[in-house]
């Protein structure tokens, strides 16, 4: 979300469909870490990827958490 996180960083995307990719980013704010995993739709005008407000940032320090959840999917 360009021009709200303080760093960020592309790690990958995903494509959801035609004119949505999720994207996973590592990013932070206020000297605080979290990996950042958001929709982000077409905008035509633009032909660019646009922030929606579907997505979750979750702290770095409860990755470990989450990988642990997903082993079990």
């Amino acid at each position: 979300m360009a021009g709200f996180w303080d760093n960020e960083e592309l790690l990958g995307t995903i494509q959801k469909n035609s004119k949505e990719e999720i994207h996973i980013k590592r990013v932070s704010k206020n000297h605080k870490d979290y990996i950042d995993i958001r929709t982000f739709w077409m905008d035509n005008e633009s032909g660019e990827f646009r922030p929606s407000q579907k997505g979750v940032a979750i702290p770095s320090d409860s990755i470990d958490v989450l990988k642990t959840i997903l082993e079990k999917a």
